[in-house]
């Protein structure tokens, strides 16, 4: 970490989360989603994750959605990985580079729809920073500065499936995240993204926000009122200790 006192200041915003000593021993974190916007309707095959449960492993990077694309299937992502499986577990289908087939010739379909893979690795990587934040920043080759009173500008290594290297987390007075800025590359390199997170709620020890919105940049950092490019709902919301 660098810059402006970073490293104790993100110890202060893993502590209004719940605690690093905490974090550092989940095992899952289990919910269930609704899932609605602009990209899933456009993007998203299947369901689209409407109506979800979610199992999110922070420490062994992995994300279940359940069911996907359709009853009785699940999508895995798991360190990089993608897989669609049934309930029992049987693979259907899996990807091993799910990122490199969103670039280049094989991109070109992606600007127009997703397949199940696609959409699998999208939406569990992002559940899997999601739902890993604040304790994401602590992971080896994350470099953090601290850029203002409630900001900090993140890099993340090529080694953590993330939306892009650089991004932005601001928080309230209460040091809950209230916004999340980056590009989210898969979807197009032009597509910035501001990330609000509302209606935090505390969960086994465990500080989350359970509305988030995602919402086009502007010029300037500026959120656009219009699309709603994702729309984010959890509950019934647990916390398994290991």
């Amino acid at each position: 970490m660098s810059g402006g006192g970073a490293e104790a200041f993100v110890a202060e915003v893993v502590e209004a989360h719940g605690g690093r000593e905490r974090w550092e021993s989940v095992r899952a974190i289990r919910g269930r989603v609704r899932t609605g916007g602009l990209l899933p309707r456009t993007r998203f095959p299947g369901n689209r994750l409407r109506d979800a449960r979610l199992e999110v492993e922070p420490g062994a990077v992995r994300a279940v959605g359940s069911p996907f694309p359709a009853a009785g299937r699940r999508g895995v992502y798991e360190r990089g990985e993608v897989r669609i499986e049934t309930d029992d577990g049987r693979v259907l289908a899996s990807r091993s580079q799910p990122r490199e087939a969103f670039f280049g010739r094989s991109g070109m379909r992606r600007n127009l729809r997703w397949d199940e893979l696609d959409t699998g690795y999208f939406a569990g990587y992002a559940w899997w920073n999601y739902l890993s934040f604040p304790v994401l920043l602590l992971r080896d080759g994350v470099e953090v500065e601290r850029t203002g009173p409630r900001r900090l500008d993140v890099t993340f290594p090529p080694g953590i499936d993330t939306h892009s290297p650089r991004q932005s987390f601001h928080l309230d007075d209460e040091l809950r995240l209230r916004r999340h800025d980056y590009t989210a590359e898969v979807v197009g390199r032009w597509a910035r993204a501001v990330h609000l997170c509302e209606r935090h709620v505390t969960v086994d020890g465990l500080v989350l926000p359970t509305k988030r919105r995602v919402y086009p940049a502007g010029p300037g950092e500026r959120r656009l009122p219009a699309p709603t490019l994702v729309a984010l709902d959890l509950s019934e919301i647990e916390v398994d200790y290991s």
